[in-house]
């Protein structure tokens, strides 16, 4: 609780604002440190987000709100509402789930969201204000959030809206195969983008007593079908993306158990999937590795997603709840700054504590709600 207490009042203070590690390209500067290329944008991007130093207002580039945090942040107000009564966190996320609700792209099939710094990554750029799927998944589970935790038949209906942009604009479907697209016009499929896309039709179907829409089912068993034999996904199914990670490999099993309620014979993918997820991507105490074969450096983003799939695992899994609370005392132990935000990442020999919201403080406010929630429950 004390934890949870401190990053809110950090976040508080500064209204949820804050850096990422991605936003160097907001910087005035960076037409001219990249010269308008897109290796420089990339360089460019590496080199700030990987500085132990923060160079951002050196560069300046100002803290802003980013709506995928505040979809975080506002799914860690709703879990607190519930877990503790309170209604000063129930108005919160009201607030910030009515923020993210007017800050949609909107056209006449649904909402969608994006991020507010231009990306370039080793995959493909795309504008500041791009609607992509993973904005647009979490925004839509804080929604769904809104709905069950808060009763707010508006969010829902704001849900359904972003499941709506997603089957219409971001399904890709043809005869070899289905899937949902990172960001319009690009056919890379990265398997945790396509399911947590998935995961977001099916938990509003879900919540409507309706069937999984035939396609959608075809693009969770296009995944379903690239687990690798020893239970683990590549992060794309192109060359280029063909490498494992914790926290992606964490939201392709969070998806998965959202989706199990609709589609039938995911089970022993799924516990497959956490046997390779637990054998290979932690050490013996339960820190999580970034990789398979790297010990450090470790993402505070590991922390918090090894809760939310330990939590999402309740039901089945017998040690999930232990496993979740194991791995919130490391998180406040080795990663929650006294200042009340979350280190980046803790390396060998050096701790990167630079501040962001959307990457580490967010969702480590979001994963420990949501274990405060599960243990009220209890």
């Amino acid at each position: 609780m004390d934890a949870v207490d401190s990053i809110r009042r950090w976040g508080e203070d500064r209204d949820w604002r804050g850096y990422d590690p991605y936003d160097a390209l907001n910087s005035p500067f960076a037409t001219y440190l990249t010269l308008d290329t897109a290796f420089g944008r990339r360089a460019l991007t590496q080199v700030v987000k990987r500085s132990p130093l923060n160079l951002r207002p050196l560069l300046r580039i100002q803290p802003a709100y980013n709506d995928k945090a505040l979809g975080l942040v506002a799914s860690g107000y709703a879990r607190l509402a519930v877990a503790r009564a309170d209604d000063t966190a129930a108005d919160a996320a009201h607030r910030w789930l009515d923020r993210v609700v007017s800050d949609a792209v909107v056209d006449g099939t649904g909402r969608a969201w994006g991020y507010h710094f231009d990306v370039r990554t080793r995959f493909f750029g795309y504008a500041k204000g791009t609607p992509n799927t993973i904005a647009t998944s979490f925004v839509a589970h804080a929604l769904l959030d809104g709905l069950e935790l808060l009763g707010e038949a508006r969010f829902g209906d704001a849900a359904r809206e972003a499941a709506g942009f997603l089957v219409d604009h971001m399904l890709d479907s043809d005869e070899d195969r289905s899937f949902f697209r990172y960001v319009p016009d690009e056919r890379e499929l990265v398997h945790n983008a396509n399911l947590l896309a998935c995961s977001v039709v099916a938990r509003t179907s879900a919540l409507r007593d309706e069937p999984l829409d035939e396609r959608v089912a075809a693009a969770v068993a296009t995944s379903v079908e690239a687990q690798r034999a020893d239970g683990s996904w590549a992060y794309s199914a192109g060359p280029v993306g063909d490498w494992v990670d914790n926290f992606h490999t964490g939201y392709v099993l969070e998806s998965l158990g959202r989706c199990a309620a609709l589609v039938d014979d995911l089970q022993p993918v799924l516990e497959r999937g956490f046997s390779y997820w637990e054998r290979e991507l932690f050490v013996p105490t339960g820190e999580p590795k970034p990789t398979p074969r790297r010990r450090f450096p470790v993402d505070a983003h590991d922390y918090a997603q090894t809760i939310e799939t330990w939590l999402s695992a309740l039901n089945w899994h017998d040690e999930a709840f232990e496993r979740a609370e194991r791995t919130a005392d490391l998180l406040v132990k080795r990663m929650l700054n006294a200042h009340g935000y979350v280190d980046f990442q803790c390396g060998r020999f050096l701790t990167n504590r630079v501040p962001f919201v959307r990457w580490t403080t967010a969702p480590a406010f979001r994963a420990l709600a949501g274990l405060e929630l599960a243990r009220s429950r209890r």
